[in-house]
C-alpha cells in the first residue's frame, strides 16, 4: 500500500540524531526547510500527517505540530484543518 503523502518516506525527508545535542524540533524543522529549499518537496506536495511523522521519527505527535505550525508561520507550509499539510506556493524561493 503507497502512503498518501510524499512520494518519499517519511524517513528519508529527514532523519533525527537523539546524540546531536540539539534540540529534536530544531533538527525537524531545518530537515524539513532544507528538504523544501532543494527541491526534495515540491510546491503544493503532500507532507505526513503528524501522527504517521511521528511514528516513523520516533517522536511525540506534539513536536511534529509544533514543528509544522512554526514552518506555516514562515511561509514553508500550508495548512487547514481536516486537510493534508502541504508545501506552501512560493516556499522554496529564496528570501
Amino acid at each position: 500500500m503507497t502512503p498518501e503523502w510524499s512520494s518519499s518516506p517519511p524517513e528519508l525527508l529527514l532523519a533525527v540524531d537523539r546524540t546531536s545535542g540539539r534540540p529534536l524540533h530544531a533538527q525537524l524543522q531545518h530537515g524539513l526547510r532544507d528538504a523544501i529549499r532543494t527541491g526534495r518537496l515540491q510546491v503544493g506536495e503532500r507532507l505526513p500527517s503528524s501522527r504517521e511523522l511521528a511514528r516513523a521519527l520516533g517522536v511525540s505527535r506534539g513536536l511534529v505540530q509544533e514543528c509544522y505550525a512554526q514552518l506555516q508561520a514562515e511561509g514553508y507550509l500550508a495548512t487547514r484543518p481536516g486537510f493534508a499539510t502541504r508545501v506552501a506556493a512560493g516556499a522554496a524561493e529564496p528570501p
